[in-house]
């Protein structure tokens, strides 16, 4: 991404910023930073921050350990610390020295405790907000850059589940772990980065957010995957459930009622809608089916930087379908001590109308 991006969103947010009276906005190490900056650090006890004050250029406080990486940042200054130095102390007398307005203060909800309650202390006459509505609308929508990292991300995404699958009938007698362990080496191989996600065999599946364990997959059990990578800052979610051996009617026909929910789902996912209304066609269906009870999250959630972030495709979320949102679309129908059936899709919305943006299957997929 182009660093004019970086102090475009830069600008954005101070303008925001004096229009608000905020005198600065301070973030660590988080999607926040990485929206602002690209810079995809990790926090750790060591304070590392970037402040943007009114009237000022951006600069970061961080300590000498992190000088290489910090470079990345489009800041007009940096400020390093050492090791014995206490680096909210240093952070203070920076803001103090620079002549920043701190009667008001802006922090990213990220923000540590470690740091947060000292810099409470020390700047007790300062009135502190929280300052992720400066940025977070932003985020909801992607540029031409952005589309295409999500694009590239659930392509891999999609060849890492194909690849994993293709397996077949070995993965009988292999445990959750085991199948998360192939699909993250999979999905790493294509250059996704921090693999995760959520294996559940059989009953497990009717957990939504299961923890993947030492369960082995067996015939006659279905196979929930949820799972995501990020390329270049950008994720992919998706979910698919398959099954070992030959399904039994109940599973089946669950089975083509969150298909059903899922489609319609994506059809009201379309500009000029509200994004309750592509919970409300997933959901009105099943329910329709008898099994509303249990549906028990939302149809879907923004993605981005963050796997989970806005907006929220759920009841009562009234917002405008806009060009540039991503979401997932995920109906599910869990029943507890059998099983759990969820299909997730990440959609894009572009000038040409809505993209889906995973290709594998979404038929159920039967190993024998």
């Amino acid at each position: 991404m182009e660093m004019s991006s970086f102090q475009r969103r830069m600008e954005i947010v101070q303008r925001r910023m004096e229009e608000a009276g905020i005198g600065c906005f301070l973030t660590g190490p988080s999607s926040t930073m990485k929206y602002l900056t690209g810079y995809s650090g990790k926090p750790d006890e060591r304070l590392f921050v970037l402040v943007m004050a009114a009237g000022q250029k951006p600069f970061v406080v961080a300590n000498q350990l992190y000088a290489l990486q910090a470079s990345v940042i489009p800041a007009g200054d940096f400020v390093y610390w050492s090791d014995g130095e206490n680096g909210v102390e240093v952070l203070c007398q920076e803001l103090e020295r620079r002549g920043v307005d701190l009667s008001s203060a802006a922090v990213d909800k990220s923000m540590p405790g470690m740091f947060l309650v000292p810099l409470m202390e020390r700047l007790q006459e300062t009135r502190l907000l929280l300052g992720n509505s400066l940025v977070d609308d932003l985020r909801i929508y992607k540029d031409a850059e952005e589309m295409d990292c999500m694009m590239t991300a659930c392509r891999l995404a999609s060849e890492a589940l194909e690849e994993t699958v293709a397996r077949g009938n070995w993965w009988i007698g292999k445990t959750e772990t085991e199948f998360m362990g192939q699909l993250a080496f999979e999905m790493t191989k294509r250059g996704l980065k921090l693999p995760s996600g959520i294996v559940a065999v059989g009953a497990n599946a009717a957990v939504p957010h299961h923890l993947t364990g030492q369960t082995r997959i067996a015939a006659g059990n279905c196979l929930l995957v949820d799972f995501g990578g990020n390329y270049r800052n950008y994720n992919t979610d998706m979910t698919r459930t398959i099954h070992f051996g030959e399904p039994s009617d109940e599973f089946k026909r669950v089975y083509e009622i969150v298909l059903e929910a899922n489609r319609r789902g994506k059809l009201a996912a379309k500009a000029g809608n509200q994004l309750q209304d592509v919970d409300r066609a997933a959901r009105s269906y099943i329910a329709s089916q008898g099994y509303g009870p249990y549906f028990t999250h939302r149809t879907g959630h923004g993605i981005g930087i963050d796997g989970h972030e806005g907006p929220s495709a759920g009841e009562g979320e009234t917002t405008l379908i806009q060009t540039g949102m991503a979401f997932s679309v995920e109906p599910g129908i869990y029943l507890p001590g059998k099983f759990g059936v969820r299909i997730e899709d990440q959609v894009l919305i572009t000038e040409t109308g809505t993209r889906v943006l995973h290709d594998f299957s979404r038929e159920l997929m039967v190993i024998k």
